[in-house]
C-alpha cells in the first residue's frame, strides 16, 4: 500500500487527523532472479588444421635496423615548388629553383606603364637636434619652436562703452548727478542691463548687491531716527546715488576684461 512518503502523489487530498500505521505487515522484498546459465554444447569443438607451407615464425618479427631521426629535416631533391616549369625561369624537369627566386614568372617591365614617383620627405624630424652646450648663449635661449603667446589686444574705452550700452550708463550718470533721480535711473539701468552681451551673471550679481546696500541703509535709517517718509527716501536717495557712483567702473571693468580675454558674446535669451 502506497503512503505520503512514496510521494506527493500518493498525499491524500484533505489533510487528515492523524498518520497511522496500517494495521497490515508490509510486503516482504521481492526474490532476486535466478541466474540461468547456458549447457555446455554436447560436442567438443574442432580446430581445422591450415593447409599449405607456413611461414616462419621467425620472419614475421620486425627488423631492428635504425628509423628515422625525427630532429633531421626531409631531404626533398625535386618537388612541385622546385622543378622547372614557367615560375622557376628554368626549363627541364629536374632543374631547381633557389630560394631567392620569385614564383610567378617574370613579365615585361613597367617602366613606360608607371610614372614615377618623387620621394616624399617625411614631415617630422627623425632625429632632434642636439641640446646645445651648457653656458652658451644657445643654453639659455628659449628653444626655436616655443611660441609666445600673443598679448591681449588692446580694448578702448569707446569699445567698452559700446558693450556696455549707453542705456545702462546714462541713467547712472544722470542719477550720478541728481540725487532725487537716483533711485529711478538706477531702476531704469538695472532693467536694460540684460541687453548687456558679456558676462551678464556678474553683471547681475553687481546690481542685486547694490539694491541690497541701498535697502540696508533703509532700514539703518528707520532704525536710527524712526519711520518717516522724507528721512527714508533721503537715505534711499544718497544709498542709490552712490550706487550710481560705483556701478559705471563695476560694469566697465567687468566688460572689459571679457573683452580683453576675447569672449564671444552671450547668446539672448
Amino acid at each position: 500500500m502506497a503512503t505520503w512518503r512514496d510521494g506527493p502523489e500518493y498525499a491524500p487530498h484533505e489533510r487528515p487527523a492523524a498518520f497511522v500505521v496500517p494495521p497490515t505487515e508490509p510486503l516482504s522484498a521481492p526474490a532476486p532472479p535466478v541466474r540461468v546459465i547456458e549447457a555446455a554444447p554436447a560436442e567438443e569443438p574442432s580446430f581445422t588444421v591450415p593447409e599449405g607451407a607456413q611461414p616462419d615464425l621467425a620472419t614475421l618479427v620486425p627488423a631492428a635496423a635504425p628509423g628515422r631521426n625525427p630532429t633531421v629535416p626531409f631531404e626533398v631533391v625535386t618537388a612541385a615548388v622546385t622543378s622547372g616549369g614557367p615560375w622557376s625561369g628554368t626549363t627541364g624537369a629536374t632543374a631547381e629553383r633557389l630560394p631567392t627566386q620569385p614564383f610567378t614568372a617574370p613579365g615585361p617591365p613597367l617602366a613606360g606603364y608607371l610614372a614615377v614617383q618623387p620621394a616624399v620627405q617625411p614631415n617630422a624630424q627623425v632625429n632632434p637636434a642636439p641640446f646645445p652646450a651648457p653656458n652658451t648663449p644657445q643654453w639659455f635661449a628659449p628653444p626655436p619652436e616655443t611660441r609666445v603667446p600673443a598679448p591681449p589686444p588692446p580694448v578702448s574705452i569707446g569699445q567698452i562703452w559700446q558693450a556696455a550700452t549707453p542705456g545702462v550708463l546714462v541713467p547712472l550718470i544722470v542719477g550720478m548727478f541728481f540725487s532725487w533721480l537716483s533711485i529711478l535711473m538706477l531702476a531704469i539701468s538695472f532693467a536694460l542691463s540684460a541687453r548687456i552681451a558679456y558676462r551678464r551673471d556678474a553683471i547681475r550679481r553687481s546690481y542685486v548687491v547694490a539694491l541690497i546696500l541701498i535697502a540696508m541703509g533703509g532700514m539703518l535709517s528707520v532704525l536710527a531716527d524712526g519711520y518717516s517718509s522724507d528721512l527714508l527716501f533721503e537715505a534711499l536717495s544718497a544709498s542709490a546715488r552712490a550706487a550710481c557712483v560705483v556701478l559705471p567702473f563695476v560694469v566697465g571693468l567687468i566688460v572689459g576684461a571679457a573683452l580683453r580675454a576675447g569672449e564671444r558674446p552671450d547668446r539672448a535669451g
